[in-house]
């Protein structure tokens, strides 16, 4: 009864956390997840399978689905059938800068594919109430998958109930099996019959082969072909599994492989062909490739001819994956949930091997009772091997390194895992694993997929810490005020800030928030472009009046050129806002991850805050006309309290200059306010000879004055004052040719 009430406590904690993914996962924010609905829009509502046009004319909303064996979408399209989806097509709205956010969990917008508007919400109908009947319908079918490894723990552990649970819950708490059981795809189907076919294959081999068994087998596969390439490779592993079953069992004079054959053939191969090569006969006349898989790689850009290097390069992001990769592959969970799962395997992987080394010394001592003489475990693990050799060949031609593509094999993978962390006899360890990955699912669930696709909060007055902005911004939207979170940065990092919106009403169509990071010499050095609230709030779903406080960031390019005083542009892009202004919201300084080494030698040193360290002129003999550069070294010995510009004269001491380069530092790009103490960094002056001026060897000086009252700045060589507060840094001999 204990046994029982857990097991039904596992199922019904899979099925709250699992529904919860399913309403906090915006629909279609999941691979494919929109072809897989539309494919069986498309069975609803012609009665017809649909097929991949072999011209440019294919369906996109269907996709490569279209070729996908059948029997997922005839499910569903029955299911769905009653639901009116007439307007569906229409009535999704695809995020036109979605696909920048594709792969990539850097995406800092548009990670959503499509744009959630309010139909979304409850009650549902139409579409929507069709989405989340086929996203419970998958649900249910990962309860049935669990059932199938819970049964297949009790064949092969009849007599130890917390092993039993152990690979169940651990599955359940999943949370990459969570986040597909979440959504819609045929590979809730496939798993599903691949857990049902292994566990028929467990019991065929512990209680021998029957005919009808056997049949019921056929079956299963053949479902499993209907439903996925995978179930043509569950058949030629069950063929292989039934001869070996075979071997074991038979005794030596007894041995009939032609009658073994024949029946294999009848109860096996038969029910599969009946109920799955009319689709492969089918895709050979449409294809002329009996799986369609040129389909897939047709339509996925096509083939990569990748080398078996290239694909084992992708495995991490294959194996992270298989634990918790979320949304289209670009949300992912805290570093802390792949360190648990990543334990769990290796504990478990190291009992597993610890456990066989032990059971290796056994045998060799004629322990006829070692498992290792049992050769199912073995058996077993050749599932995870086939279906993983599959992908890897897939992975050839294609993109395909998703984890759970590797799902089908479920059974071994959770089996080996529960067997290898029992293996080491610490009690606590059936309670204490699936405890840790309940917790896991769960902050999956509302700590990483609920804030990924959070809409900026409403407010109804401007915070106080905001610096009031007013400004109109074009297509009816003004833009009240910014509150910038993030003052210094370093290339790679991201500047968060928060824009406050509002539209006394609401926009015909929905402007582009356009952002950019203006560096040295007004380079781009980061930008954004999406609709407002990271490309997940358009303007045309704000309430009329409401102040939308919305939080975006933007990351520094790498190669950023610092330090600089960055300026933050913000703008609104469109049809019929081709002269909507560009707003200035903010600046941010950014600086080198790490500033050079300080020089002991100090030129000169002015106001007590700036050392000048080093100086170079090029050319030192000009001519007139000509430009003379001037190269220096700035430290920073203590923050400026001021603006400061740098005086460059060409004169004679004491007499007014006959040529100037003064500037602000940087081109006025890293003003002297914005250094702080221990900074290190070139700067460039220039100036020109004059047309007039006479032959000869002219000193060269330097200085720094308020750039506000042109006060000069206390200036010391060598603990020394310098009269007028300059130091000539070097000549310039003029000569005309």
């Amino acid at each position: 009864m204990k046994q029982k009430l857990l097991l039904l406590l596992i199922l019904t904690n899979y099925l709250l956390i699992t529904l919860g993914y399913g309403v906090v996962n915006p629909l279609f924010e999941a691979p494919d997840e929109h072809r897989h609905f539309f494919t069986a829009v498309y069975i609803a509502e012609t009665h017809k399978l649909p097929f991949v046009a072999q011209d440019e004319n294919f369906d996109l909303l269907l996709g490569q689905e279209a070729a996908q064996p059948p029997l997922a979408y005839i499910l569903f399209a029955t299911l769905i059938s009653p639901v009116d989806l007439s307007n569906a097509r229409q009535e999704i709205w695809y995020n036109k800068f979605g696909t920048q956010g594709l792969g990539n969990a850097q995406a800092l917008v548009n990670r959503n594919l499509f744009i959630h508007t309010q139909k979304e919400q409850w009650p549902w109908a139409g579409y929507v109430l069709a989405a989340h009947l086929l996203r419970l319908f998958c649900t249910l079918l990962g309860l049935g998958t669990l059932l199938g490894i819970y049964g297949s723990a009790r064949l092969l552990w009849p007599n130890n109930p917390a092993k039993q649970l152990l690979p169940t819950a651990l599955v359940a708490f999943l949370p990459q099996f969570n986040f597909q059981h979440a959504t819609i795809s045929n590979d809730a189907l496939i798993i599903f019959l691949c857990t049902a076919a292994l566990w028929q294959l467990i019991w065929l081999w512990q209680n021998g082969s029957t005919s009808r068994r056997r049949l019921g087998l056929g079956i299963t596969i053949g479902l499993a072909a209907l439903s996925k390439n995978a179930g043509i490779l569950l058949l030629l592993f069950a063929l292989g599994f039934l001869a070996i079953c075979h071997l074991k069992t038979a005794v030596p004079r007894q041995k009939n492989v032609g009658k073994w054959l024949w029946q294999t053939a009848v109860t096996v191969l038969l029910p599969v062909l009946l109920i799955a090569g009319w689709l492969w006969w089918r895709n050979a006349q449409l294809y002329n490739d009996w799986t369609a898989t040129s389909q897939f790689i047709r339509l996925s850009g096509g083939d990569r001819a990748y080398t078996l290097r290239q694909v084992l390069a992708e495995s991490g992001g294959l194996w992270r994956s298989l634990f918790a990769v979320f949304g289209w592959a670009n949300v992912l969970a805290p570093g802390w949930v792949y360190w648990l799962w990543n334990g769990l395997a290796l504990v478990g992987l190291v009992g597993l091997v610890r456990r066989g080394i032990r059971d290796w010394r056994l045998e060799i001592n004629n322990n006829l009772q070692s498992p290792i003489s049992n050769p199912l475990p073995l058996l077993l693990a050749g599932w995870i091997v086939t279906v993983y050799a599959g992908l890897l060949l897939f992975m050839l031609r294609t993109p395909a390194a998703q984890g759970r593509l590797l799902f089908p094999a479920i059974v071994p993978l959770a089996l080996g895992l529960a067997a290898g962390l029992a293996s080491w006899r610490w009690r606590p360890i059936f309670w204490l694993a699936p405890i840790l990955a309940c917790i896991t699912t769960v902050y999956c669930l509302f700590g990483v997929i609920a804030p990924a696709y959070q809409r900026p909060p409403i407010l109804d007055s401007l915070p106080a810490d905001a610096t009031p902005l007013a400004q109109e911004m074009g297509a009816g939207v003004k833009l009240l005020g910014v509150t910038m979170e993030t003052e210094t940065a370093v290339p790679d990092d991201i500047i968060w800030f928060t824009l406050y919106w509002q539209a006394d009403t609401v926009p015909n169509r929905p402007p582009e928030l356009v952002v950019d990071l203006l560096g040295q010499d007004f380079a781009q050095i980061g930008s954004s472009r999406s609709y407002h609230g990271r490309g997940q709030f358009p303007a045309t779903e704000w309430p009329a009046g409401s102040i939308i406080a919305d939080r975006m960031g933007v990351r520094v390019a790498e190669a950023a050129a610092a330090p600089v005083l960055a300026q933050l542009l913000v703008r609104l892009a469109g049809p019929g806002d081709t002269n909507a202004p560009t707003m200035p919201v903010g600046t941010v300084k950014i600086i080198p991850a790490a500033w050079p080494a300080a020089n002991e030698t100090v030129l000169a040193e002015i106001g007590a805050s700036v050392q000048l360290t080093a100086v170079s002129i090029t050319p030192q003999q000009a001519r007139p006309g000509e430009l003379v550069t001037i190269n220096v070294r700035w430290q920073v010995a203590a923050p400026p309290p001021e603006n400061w510009t740098t005086l460059i004269h060409l004169a004679e001491f004491g007499q007014p200059p006959l040529a100037t380069g003064d500037s602000p530092p940087l081109n006025g790009q890293y003003p002297t306010r914005s250094w702080a103490a221990g900074e290190v960094f070139m700067d460039q002056y220039q100036l020109t000879i004059p047309d007039d001026l006479a032959n000869g060897r002219y000193p060269l000086w330097l200085g720094m004055y308020n750039s506000q009252n042109g006060q000069r700045l206390p200036l010391s060589s060598n603990g020394q004052p310098q009269a007028n507060q300059i130091y000539q840094i070097g000549t310039v001999e003029v000569f005309a040719p």
